[in-house]
């Protein structure tokens, strides 16, 4: 899942700043398009757009972006707009707020994650109702529920 792999879109690939390892930044980082961080930074962290964080990256405070991706280290609050991706050196120990979550092997995510609907999806939520044969506690009998072809009843 690199930074520069032919899967990304144009967007993506088109890194706007770039914060390296061994550096040291604090106070409130407001950007558009992507930037990836491999240095240390303490504060606030804003954009619509996408953060990229590097194995060395440290990162404490407050993280409101549209996509994350990190190998690094974040200790906060991090709320992702899009998707969130913590891939397997990543540390998370805070809360994360997605509405889409991956999370490779070997990654540590320690706090609370709420993963809400994106502003996209629909509020529609899809009922399913099954009657495994128990008996309903409101009503002294539910309907039968249709037959799926595996029993040997013959019907």
């Amino acid at each position: 899942m690199g930074l520069f792999s032919s899967k990304n879109t144009k967007e993506n690939s088109e890194l706007n700043a770039f914060l390296g390892v061994g550096t040291e930044y604090r106070g409130k980082l407001e950007f558009v398009g992507t930037v990836r961080i491999d240095g240390r930074y303490e504060g606030e962290i804003t954009t619509d757009g996408n953060l990229i964080l590097g194995r060395k990256a440290y990162i404490e405070g407050v993280v409101r972006v549209g996509q994350l991706t990190s190998c690094g280290e974040i200790r906060g609050d991090v709320h992702v707009k899009e998707k969130a991706v913590f891939e397997k050196t990543s540390v998370l120990k805070g809360s994360l707020d997605t509405p889409v979550l991956v999370v490779e092997k070997g990654a540590v995510v320690e706090g609370t994650i709420n993963m809400t609907r994106g502003e996209g999806v629909a509020a529609n939520p899809k009922v399913v109702s099954a009657n495994f044969g128990g008996q309903s506690k409101t009503a002294a009998r539910e309907p039968e529920v249709a037959k799926t072809g595996s029993d040997d009843t013959g019907a």
